[in-house]
């Protein structure tokens, strides 16, 4: 993980320099956000799963692993865009705790989740600094290829809040960074007789590369 995040840190910073120097060459007014709208993020994503179960102790699952975000639509007036919303993310290894003990588990074990809805996202020109939000649904899913099992949770709600800042380096792309908060709550039944809550709370650093 210390590996991708220094990556990341490393293209972030030559995508700026980049990008930067060639929006000094270009006019306050060179580009609007108008048409279709494609936006493709990918990073880090830091999480906490919560479980909760009556008569069991709460369990947590704390990680982090990779974020796939993406976005699709057009522009309703200038600068202002209605998409859909895909997301799913997953970490690998998470750490378990549940009543004051915890502890790591194999690479092998997975847990994450996918959502898909829609939102807004709004740009402030000149600037280009990107406000967004989705809400839609989602579930979670765990692999464990140990057992070589797979389960999924019955759907619920969640939502995802973005800001960030983009610059574009051609006329129809733009290349920047963004941070996203997203959570999902599950009332989940895994079986007769039992129900559980599942909540995450996830934080993202992303690169976003957008075609509008």
């Amino acid at each position: 993980m210390k590996k991708l995040t220094i990556t990341l840190l490393i293209m972030i910073a030559f995508f700026f320099c980049r990008a930067q120097n060639f929006n000094e060459m270009q006019p306050a007014d060179y580009r609007m956000h108008k048409g279709l709208f494609l936006c493709l993020s990918v990073g880090p994503n830091f999480s906490e799963i919560l479980v909760k179960e009556r008569g069991r102790y709460d369990t947590f699952y704390n990680g982090s692993g990779p974020l796939l975000d993406l976005k699709i639509g057009g522009a309703i007036k200038e600068d202002l865009i209605l998409h859909a919303t895909l997301t799913t993310n997953f970490m690998s290894g998470p750490k378990i705790s549940s009543n004051g003990q915890s502890q790591k588990t194999s690479d092998k074990f997975m847990i994450g989740e996918d959502f898909i809805g829609g939102g807004i996202t709004y740009y402030m020109m000149p600037s280009n600094l990107l406000f967004s939000g989705s809400i839609g649904l989602g579930n979670f899913r765990i692999v464990d290829d140990e057992n070589d099992t797979s389960v999924s949770s019955d759907k619920g709600f969640g939502f995802q809040l973005k800001v960030g800042k983009e610059w574009w380096i051609s006329r129809r792309w733009g290349l920047g960074i963004a941070l996203s908060y997203s959570k999902l709550n599950v009332t989940n039944k895994p079986e007769t007789n039992v129900v559980e809550t599942i909540n995450s709370d996830n934080l993202g650093i992303c690169i976003n590369a957008t075609f509008n």
